[in-house]
């Protein structure tokens, strides 16, 4: 009992009792500025780890933004190449005195005559062989798709055939040497299909006619600078004579008698108007661009 009390004695305070316990010295002790720092520096690393993600999102929207403009750009060059090689076309004119071949990218080929013109798409020719056509040419094809003759009043369709077209004014005329050939009217849509040794012609009213040509090479004289005429009026013979002399022919009175005859052209355009004047009973006189046609008084 008195060893209680004793100990109960020897505490009266906390201050005793602090003072009674051993000393314990901790293993670590910082200050606020210690410890304020090290939380920066957690923080730190924690904002380092962040900032790689961020980074490798900013490269990864970087490397797309380029991806889709290289994209958009190939497809605006694809569309850009597509539309010129629809639109860039090519023409072929045969001036007046001139007579020319034109040949065209699969090897077909056009005797073209004077005043001729033929426009064609060289680039767009392999998916759709057309050709724009006014004058008189002898067209060879070769085989292989359709092949399409578009005129002012026709249209001639083939697939590997030889033909003689005459697309003047208004006259449209196709002459069958080879194959088989469809001759459309651009007015009506009417058709005919002919053969070898026919001709068909198409009509103003968009009426369409097919028929026997008894002497087909006659058409197509005038690839050997040869020009028939049977009861043809006079003013297209004329014509014919500009065209292949190059020279203006003014007809001071209406002429409306026919002419029968031929002419070459190894012969001088006086000569050939002395021919064709003298059996009419005209005259002509020579003009700076080329001749004055009248009757005789």
């Amino acid at each position: 009992m008195k060893q209680e009390n004793s100990h109960n004695e020897q505490w009266t305070n906390d201050d005793d009792f602090m003072k009674s316990m051993p000393k314990v010295e901790l293993p670590y002790s910082r200050s606020k500025a210690d410890v304020w720092e090290s939380m920066e520096e957690m923080l730190g690393d924690e904002n380092q780890a962040i900032e790689p993600k961020i980074e490798m999102s900013q490269k990864k929207g970087k490397v797309l933004r380029p991806l889709w403009l290289s994209m958009a750009a190939i497809f605006l060059l694809l569309i850009g190449t597509s539309v010129f090689f629809r639109l860039y076309t090519k023409t072929v004119h045969a001036n007046a005195g001139q007579h020319l071949t034109a040949l065209l990218p699969d090897g077909s080929s056009i005797e073209l005559n004077a005043g001729s013109v033929i426009k064609y798409k060289p680039l767009w020719w392999r998916f759709n062989r057309e050709v724009q056509f006014e004058g008189e040419g002898f067209f060879k094809v070769q085989k292989g798709e359709s092949f399409e003759v578009v005129s002012s009043m026709g249209r001639t369709i083939v697939l590997g055939t030889s033909f003689n077209i005459y697309a003047r004014k208004n006259e449209y005329k196709v002459t069958c040497y080879t194959g088989k050939v469809r001759v459309v009217s651009v007015v009506s849509g009417n058709s005919t299909d002919i053969t070898p040794n026919m001709q068909a012609s198409v009509q103003s009213n968009g009426q369409v006619f097919s028929s026997e040509e008894g002497n087909t090479e006659a058409t197509i004289y005038w690839m050997q600078d040869q020009f028939h005429f049977t009861a043809t009026p006079l003013n297209l013979v004329f014509e014919e004579v500009e065209r292949q002399y190059g020279v203006q022919i003014v007809l001071k009175d209406n002429l409306n008698e026919n002419y029968s005859g031929n002419f070459t052209l190894d012969r001088s355009v006086e000569d050939v108007m002395y021919n064709i004047c003298r059996p009419m009973g005209l005259t002509f006189k020579k003009t700076p661009n080329g001749f004055l046609v009248s009757q005789k008084n």
